[in-house]
């Protein structure tokens, strides 16, 4: 079975059980907070609706996975001072760095999983000011 249809079996059984229990599917908030997600050993595992740029995170426990399914975003890694784009279309991976300060921009809205180690996310705000390039 291809990572794509595991995805889509996955996400089947998420709304078959979110119907079994009475949420419906557009009641849950979408991007930037998080659909479904499960903390196994400490490693937070779920999948984001991607359909608007995010504002900066950094894991300072440990680095970030990201698996992008569907669409087409633009990782933007702050190390130092430098500013470097991870471009990630559906089926490509990237790995953020544990302490690196990072944004998505959606170039086109889709899917992306995500495997963050720890809780200890911190989080600031985009100024239209930044420079992203």
């Amino acid at each position: 079975m291809s990572a794509r249809q595991v995805v889509a079996r996955v996400l089947s059984g998420v709304s078959s059980l979110m119907r079994r229990v009475g949420i419906a599917e557009g009641a849950m908030a979408k991007q930037p907070l998080f659909d479904m997600f499960k903390i196994i050993e400490g490693v937070y595992i779920g999948g984001v609706h991607m359909f608007k740029d995010t504002d900066w995170e950094m894991h300072p426990d440990g680095d970030e996975a990201l698996t992008l399914i569907t669409g087409e975003i633009d990782v933007v890694l702050r190390v130092d001072s430098e500013t470097r784009i991870v471009q990630l279309r559906a089926g490509e991976s990237c790995v953020v760095p544990k302490g690196v300060w990072h944004r998505q921009i959606v170039q086109r809205p889709g899917m992306l999983l995500f495997h963050t180690y720890g809780d200890t996310t911190q989080h600031r705000p985009f100024k239209e000011s930044e420079e992203t390039a």
